[in-house]
């Protein structure tokens, strides 16, 4: 036998029917205990608003800040490329520049002082085969650089032009051994020849006669005697004085003013005023 087939949605129909009429007897024989479960209704649906409001804006801070914390480890991490890039020139490059401000403004000072018309020019090299004896410079013909042109730097004596080039020349260095620089000594005023050893830490003094007063550290400075060094330009000054019994001159080695291996700048006199 078969049984009664029932439809779903005629059984909910039906269920819904049943419970608006029992709602409703309910309502007519007792209306408080009605108006006591709407009460208790709207205080769970006001109660489960407020809940998922809560909820939902705590959610919402939390993601919020989440957000700020990771911008803010960015520019955490931003700032501290920075400072560290400000430590490393602060280290480096502006020390640099510092050391350079202080040595041009030596040259400067040097150039405002002396009696002569300067040019400048700056190193551009070493001859690998023969270091510290020789430099090339970055003037040329073209800028008035002529043959045999002393050259100076803001310590002393550097050299002479040996060799002129449309846009540079080379220089012969006072420490080279076929330098020969007519000199004084500034106390006593003795004249010499200053002549290269191939040493940069010293120079042959030659010429000084054995009863001239000569003392170690004496000044010695260009005697101005010949068409190429001014006079009065500062050499160095008296390393080794030794006098030798019977010998007409003294033996007296001169340690050059000007260091040649930190050479930079140099300047060309192109005239005496």
């Amino acid at each position: 036998m078969t049984g009664i087939k029932i439809n779903p949605k005629f059984s909910f129909t039906a269920f819904l029917l049943l419970t608006s009429l029992l709602l409703m007897l309910v309502s007519y024989k007792n209306p408080a205990f009605f108006l006591a479960i709407k009460k208790r209704g709207y205080f769970l649906g006001n109660s489960l608003y407020s809940f998922s409001f809560a909820s939902k804006k705590t959610l919402s801070d939390f993601i919020e800040s989440a957000i700020q914390a990771k911008k803010i480890k960015e520019e955490n991490k931003l700032l501290k490329e920075e400072i560290e890039k400000f430590i490393f020139n602060q280290k480096n490059y502006y020390r640099e520049i510092e050391i350079e401000n202080q040595r041009l403004k030596k040259l400067l000072d040097f150039k405002k002082k002396e009696p002569y018309d300067l040019l400048t020019a700056e190193v551009v090299g070493y001859p690998p085969q023969n270091f510290f004896k020789t430099i090339y410079i970055n003037k040329g013909k073209i800028d008035g650089v002529k043959k045999n042109m002393a050259v100076v730097s803001s310590e002393g004596l550097v050299g002479k032009v040996v060799e002129v080039y449309p846009k540079g020349a080379k220089v012969m260095l006072i420490i080279d051994r076929r330098s020969k620089v007519g000199v004084r000594i500034q106390r006593t005023r003795d004249i010499g020849i200053l002549e290269g050893t191939g040493n940069p830490e010293s120079c042959t003094l030659k010429y000084i006669l054995t009863k001239a007063n000569i003392k170690m550290n004496d000044y010695v400075v260009t005697s101005g005697l010949g068409e190429v060094f001014p006079e009065g330009i500062v050499v160095g000054y008296v390393s080794s004085v030794k006098k030798k019994p019977n010998y007409i001159f003294q033996e007296v080695k001169v340690k050059p003013a000007v260091n040649f291996g930190r050479l930079e700048e140099v300047f060309l006199i192109i005239r005496k005023k």
